[in-house]
C-alpha cells in the first residue's frame, strides 16, 4: 500500500452499515463509479480513487472488497448471490442468532479469500466492538506505524466481526481480537472516525481532507411501532414484529449524528449520499430489496460535488 503522506490532499471514503441495505451502498458506488470513469474516460475501480476506506458493518464488506481492488461492479454483484442465501433464518433469535455466520463466511471469503491486512491497497480501517470490554475496535492498515503489529489480520474475520449485529450473528474471534461484535453498535456511519484519522495524517490539516460518505438508505419511519414501546419491558424493545427496535435506534440515531457533525467540521469538502428511502426496510428485509435499486441514481449535482473532492 502506498504510505499516505502528510503534504498531500486526503480523500476519504466512508461507508454505513444498514445490514441488507448494503445492497443500495453497492449499487451507489456501481453507478458512481460508471459515470466517473465514463466522464474522465478512464477504467479506474471506485476504491482506488480514494487513499482512506472506513466501513462499518455491512460497508465494512464493502470497504474490504474495495481495499483489495475489487471493482464495485463484483460488488454489487456478490450482494446479488449473498443476501438471499445468508439472511436465511437458521432460529427466530430469541435464544440463539437468527443466521448462520457460516453461511456468511462462505461467501465472503469467494471474495476476499486469504487476504489479509498488508494485502491492501488503498488505506483501510474496519470498526468492531469488543464485547468483554465494551471498547470500539478498529482494524486499520498501515497507514499509520502503530499499525505495523497487526498487518497478518484475514479481511474475511474482520467482515465478519464488523457484520456481527446482536442477535444476527454470533460474536467473531481474528487473529488479534476475541468476540467482537457489529461496528455499528459504537459508529454504524463511520464519518467521525475516518475524519479524526485524516486529521492526524495531515496534522490536523482539515483543509486537506475531504470525504465522501455512502449510507444505506434514509428511513422514511422507523420499523418499529413507537406507542408500544411508551410503557415497554426489555422484549418488546428487544424484538417486535421482525426487528429489533433498540438495534435499530441506535445505529439510525447516531449515524444522524455523524453526519452532523462532519458535515459541520468540513463544510463544502463532504458529501452524504443517502437517499431517502420509500419503504421501510429492516436489517434483515431481503424481500424489500428490490425497492432499493431505482434509488440509486446520481444527480449530475451530486457527481460534479464528488469530482470535485476527487480531483
Amino acid at each position: 500500500m502506498k504510505r499516505i503522506r502528510m503534504e498531500e490532499k486526503i480523500r476519504v471514503l466512508t461507508l454505513d452499515g444498514g445490514g441488507v441495505r448494503g445492497y443500495l451502498s453497492a449499487k451507489i458506488l456501481f453507478n458512481l463509479e460508471t459515470l466517473l470513469n465514463n466522464e474522465n474516460n478512464e477504467n479506474i475501480n471506485i476504491g482506488q480513487r480514494f487513499d482512506l476506506i472506513v466501513g462499518t458493518s455491512t460497508g465494512g464488506i464493502i470497504a474490504c472488497a474495495l481495499s483489495i481492488g475489487k471493482s464495485a461492479k463484483e460488488i454489487f454483484e456478490l450482494y446479488e448471490i449473498l443476501i438471499p442465501k445468508v439472511f436465511t433464518p437458521i432460529s427466530k433469535g430469541y435464544f440463539k442468532n437468527k443466521y448462520s455466520s457460516k453461511a456468511l463466511r462462505k461467501e465472503l471469503d469467494n471474495i476476499l479469500g486469504d487476504k489479509e491486512l498488508k494485502d491492501v491497497i488503498t488505506g483501510l480501517c474496519i470498526t468492531s466492538v469488543d464485547v468483554e470490554n465494551s471498547s470500539p475496535r478498529f482494524h486499520k492498515s498501515n497507514y499509520f506505524e502503530r499499525n505495523a503489529p497487526r498487518q497478518d489480520e484475514k479481511l474475511l474475520d474482520l467482515a465478519l466481526a464488523t457484520s456481527a449485529a446482536p442477535t444476527y450473528f454470533s460474536l467473531v474471534d481474528s487473529k488479534h481480537s476475541t468476540n467482537l461484535t457489529d461496528g455499528g453498535v459504537v459508529a454504524n456511519n463511520p464519518s467521525l472516525v475516518g475524519l479524526i484519522d485524516a486529521m492526524q495524517l495531515t496534522s490536523n490539516n482539515i483543509e486537506q481532507i475531504s470525504l465522501v460518505s455512502i449510507g444505506t438508505g434514509d428511513q422514511c419511519h422507523m420499523p418499529y411501532n413507537v406507542e408500544k414501546l411508551k410503557n415497554s419491558g426489555k422484549l418488546k424493545w428487544i424484538y417486535q414484529s421482525n426487528s429489533s427496535p433498540i438495534l435499530e435506534l441506535l445505529m439510525e440515531s447516531q449515524s444522524k449524528l455523524a453526519h452532523f457533525q462532519t458535515g459541520f467540521l468540513l463544510g463544502d469538502r463532504y458529501i452524504r449520499l443517502n437517499p431517502k428511502l420509500s419503504v421501510t426496510i429492516e436489517l434483515d428485509s431481503v424481500d424489500k430489496i428490490d425497492s432499493l435499486k431505482n434509488l440509486a441514481d446520481i444527480s449530475k449535482k451530486d457527481l460534479d460535488m464528488v469530482q470535485k473532492l476527487l480531483f
